[in-house]
């Protein structure tokens, strides 16, 4: 009977703390909702008074400008030449080793020259070549 009575009364107590520290609880939760609301509008409202307020950034203006050292990691070599055109092409090329190249020259520009003998055109219907040997060194 003491024990029951002992019982009841201890379970009045507990009850009684933990609804005073749930309601406790459920004020400090409010207050904290209420600072943050106020932090929100408060951050909000800075916000638009900054952009409002902006400026541009100012600018700055290099009149003279001295480079000592060019350092290059990595430089792209390639070209697209996929719509180059060339009209006219003039000059040489050599490929490889060349020998005698101005004595050719001359020897073509000669034969170019010169008016072609007049052949019978039955008796040679085949191209002339001319064979230059190269010079001992």
């Amino acid at each position: 009977m003491l024990y029951t009575f002992f019982q009841k009364k201890l379970t009045s107590f507990i009850k009684k703390r933990v609804e005073e520290e749930h309601h406790e609880m459920n004020l400090k939760i409010q207050t904290l909702e209420n600072e943050i609301r106020t932090l929100k509008n408060g951050l909000v409202s800075e916000v638009t008074t900054n952009l409002s307020n902006r400026q541009e950034p100012s600018k700055i203006v290099i009149e003279h400008l001295s480079i000592e050292n060019v350092n290059i990691e990595h430089a792209d070599l390639s070209n697209n030449f996929g719509n180059l055109g060339i009209k006219d092409l003039k000059g040489q090329l050599y490929i490889g080793t060349t020998y005698d190249k101005l004595a050719a020259n001359q020897t073509i520009e000669k034969d170019l020259s010169l008016p072609q003998q007049s052949k019978s055109p039955s008796t040679n219907h085949s191209p002339t070549v001319n064979v230059t040997s190269r010079k001992p060194q």
